[in-house]
């Protein structure tokens, strides 16, 4: 799981029908994970994915000056 290094931490509240949940939950358990922890795992590649566009932008840019 995402280590947390002396920062405010942030609650996040999820609804789901029952249908999704459902499939929510098996697609975790098909993965041998709580829905928790895919959540964590589902954010913490969307950070990556987000930070790595970011790089690459900034790599862009400097090239181009």
């Amino acid at each position: 799981m995402t280590e947390v290094h002396n920062s405010i931490l942030r609650k996040i509240t999820i609804k789901f029908n029952e249908n999704d949940y459902l499939d929510f939950l098996l697609e975790s358990n098909e993965h041998g994970l709580t829905p928790e922890e895919q959540i964590y795992k589902l954010i913490d590649y969307y950070i990556l994915v987000r930070r790595r566009r970011a790089k690459v932008k900034f790599h862009r840019k400097t090239r181009i000056c």
